[in-house]
Formats: structure tokens, sequence, C-alpha cells
């Protein structure tokens, strides 16, 4: 996965509305990407400052 397609599909990613392998596919290159991981960290904080919400359910990349 490039990080051009993980970042398109990071908000996606944080609303699990993927498919179990693109999710998987996600998360692997997120281990993997220091860049990538500073944007998924960052669409989260967002998302918690203006909406609230817990994410703590969410996926979070597991390191490989």
């Amino acid at each position: 996965m490039t990080c051009h397609l993980a970042i398109r599909l990071i908000c996606d990613y944080i609303e699990g509305r993927l498919s179990p392998l693109a999710e998987e596919q996600v998360s692997k290159h997120l281990a993997s990407c220091p860049d990538c991981m500073k944007i998924l960290d960052a669409a989260e904080e967002t998302l918690e400052v203006y909406f609230g919400a817990d994410r703590s359910h969410l996926p979070h990349p597991t390191h490989v």
C-alpha cells in the first residue's frame, strides 16, 4: 500500500467503513510508516476535538 492510498482511506479506516482486508492493509501500512501514522493521529485528534467522540474502540495499527 502506498502512502497516497493509505491517506485517502484514513477517514474510512477511523470510521470502520473498510472491508476487513483493506483495514488490515491500512493498519499494516500505518504500523510501518511514521508519516502516515502522524496523519492518522491528527485526524483522530481533530475528530475528538470537534465531535468529542470516544474513539478508543477504533482499530489501531499493529506493529508487524
